[in-house]
């Protein structure tokens, strides 16, 4: 639990230093959440462990980026998706994959609570998921927070581009 909450708050230091707040845009950083869980299921179904716990990771780390720029706490969001009962991990791939959707089809119209739900939910089933593949979850999400820990790049039409992805200019 330690190192989850200290993550979160490394994790959420890395958004602020990259000026989310003004760069990114809630509709992009939403699709970006998807990717990372396409990227989680290709993980999954190809029994690649490294993938399967890198976009774990991932995926914590877009949610503390929502989080954000929702203007909700990080840190309750995932202290409360420790209170969620784990489940399967397939019934976890399909509640994961209904509770993005429902966040992408909501965030303009619900309030900002139903927009915290979702969040929590989609920790909760990310630790689920982890339990049931014996993985720590914590170390899925140091893995993805190292890997971006240096990153350098910009705000894009809402999207971060790492810096050698980047269109000359």
């Amino acid at each position: 639990m330690e190192l989850e909450h200290e993550l979160v708050t490394l994790t959420k230091k890395w958004f602020v230093d990259r000026d989310l707040e003004n760069g990114g845009r809630l509709d992009k950083q939403a699709l970006k959440l998807s990717e990372e869980f396409g990227e989680l299921c290709a993980g999954y179904l190809k029994q690649n462990e490294k993938l399967t716990k890198d976009s774990i990771g991932d995926c914590a780390v877009v949610i503390v980026g929502l989080a954000l720029l929702i203007k909700e706490d990080v840190h309750s969001i995932f202290k409360i998706a420790d209170g969620v009962r784990p489940r399967e991990a397939m019934e976890c791939f399909k509640l994961l994959n209904a509770n993005i959707s429902e966040f992408q089809l909501s965030q303009d119209l619900a309030s900002k609570e139903m927009c915290k739900h979702n969040l929590v939910r989609a920790v909760a089933y990310l630790k689920s998921i982890s339990k049931a593949l014996n993985y720590d979850f914590a170390d899925c999400f140091e893995v993805a927070y190292n890997e971006i820990k240096d990153r350098k790049g910009k705000w894009i039409d809402g999207s971060f581009v790492k810096e050698e992805d980047l269109p000359n200019e």
